[in-house]
């Protein structure tokens, strides 16, 4: 747990030296831990879907494509 905060601490430095090294970035302190949070749920939702991916938990574009179609009574020309 100790590790993981370690980790979580010095990615937010990094994170908010990046913003403040960058001049046209003007973020207040509040707004700077809102977007490094956004980002990280940004993140954890990659990861998500790569571990579903992994995990055999997706199906093929077309299987989607066709079950929408019909939900939504979509023409296939279309």
């Amino acid at each position: 747990m100790a590790t993981e905060l370690q980790y979580e601490l010095s990615d937010f430095y990094e994170f908010v030296g990046r913003q403040v090294a960058d001049r046209n970035v003007k973020l207040s302190p509040e707004q700077a831990v809102a977007l490094w949070r956004h980002r990280q749920q940004e993140n954890e939702a990659i990861r998500e879907g790569l571990r579903a991916v992994e995990e055999g938990r997706t199906r093929p574009i077309e299987e989607f494509i066709d079950e929408f179609r019909q939900r939504h009574q979509i023409p296939e020309d279309v």
